[in-house]
């Protein structure tokens, strides 16, 4: 018999989630957060986390730039810390437009990263919870797609929480739990294809760990444009042979850019029809000035 792990928001015992016969996830009755042991909800695809399309990905970065730059305090000179930053895309623009950035990832001297931020940014290549990062200087602390693979969220958001200026920012983007998509596409939905996605928080359990770290203003949206090819992805997912997609999975799995040009078109108008079909949320917090 396997034991119900604490629930890691709340403290509440979870319950056995059996969303197909090949996925059991432990969901909390009380706040709805959800863990994951891959043991018992395998990946079944991708041997290691992978970004997606390359172009997809630029739409999505063009857009959540542009969500950034509400966040700071001014059109340049702001304190920024991307923490789980990849090849640096968003850090290079923003340093590109008079911002002092700074990046946290394990596998920042492996990866390829923007020329400028070998000359300009404050690497920390180490994962998140062991970055020794200063107290009380940044104005503004992100993170996109991120928390879903941390060791210990509480550990992270504290030191996040101490980072921040009195005042400064928290910016995350993450699978939502409550997220219709896993009710409808079961152990197909794609946001299970990564091994590394450990856990899917909740509106209400982000919230109740980003309050116990010391944050404030806590609110979150769930957003039309992230995630762009979620739905498709997850269709493909029910047809594709695993074995088939190689270690990326089915965006890597073969030609099917007829599927996601029909398909994320009507991807985007379900999504405004039915929000609650949104596979992700976005949650803002501040530390107290």
């Amino acid at each position: 018999m396997t034991l119900a792990p604490p629930c890691e928001a709340c403290g509440e015992a979870t319950a056995e989630a059996r969303i197909s016969a090949m996925c059991v996830l432990w969901r909390c009755p009380r706040c709805g957060h959800v863990l994951r042991d891959l043991a018992r909800c395998r990946a079944g695809a991708r041997a290691h986390p992978w970004g997606g399309s390359e172009a997809l990905d630029r739409v999505r970065l063009a857009l959540t730039r542009q969500r950034l730059r509400t966040l700071l305090p001014g059109r340049t000179g702001g304190d920024v810390l991307e923490v789980g930053f990849g090849r640096g895309l968003l850090l290079a623009s923003l340093l590109a437009e008079g911002h002092r950035v700074s990046g946290v990832d394990p596998g920042a001297l492996g990866l390829d990263l923007a020329p400028s931020l070998a000359r300009g940014a404050t690497i920390y290549p180490v994962p998140v919870e062991d970055a020794s990062l200063p107290a009380g200087r940044f104005d503004l602390v992100y993170g996109i797609h991120v928390v879903e693979h941390l060791r210990d969220p509480a550990i992270a958001f504290g030191a996040w929480h101490r980072a921040l200026r009195p005042g400064g920012r928290l910016y995350l983007i993450t699978p939502n739990a409550r997220s219709a998509g896993l009710s409808l596409f079961r152990d197909r939905w794609w946001n299970l294809e990564d091994p590394t996605h450990v856990r899917f928080f909740s509106p209400a359990s982000i919230g109740l760990m980003l309050e116990a770290a010391g944050f404030e203003g806590i609110r979150w949206r769930a957003p039309v444009w992230d995630s762009l090819t979620m739905e498709v992805s997850s269709v493909l997912r029910t047809f594709r042979n695993p074995a088939t997609s190689g270690d990326h999975g089915v965006l890597g799995g073969g030609p099917a850019w007829p599927a996601y040009a029909l398909g994320v078109p009507l991807a985007l108008i379900a999504r405004f029809a039915w929000p609650a079909v949104r596979p992700s949320m976005e949650v803002m917090a501040r530390r107290p000035s």
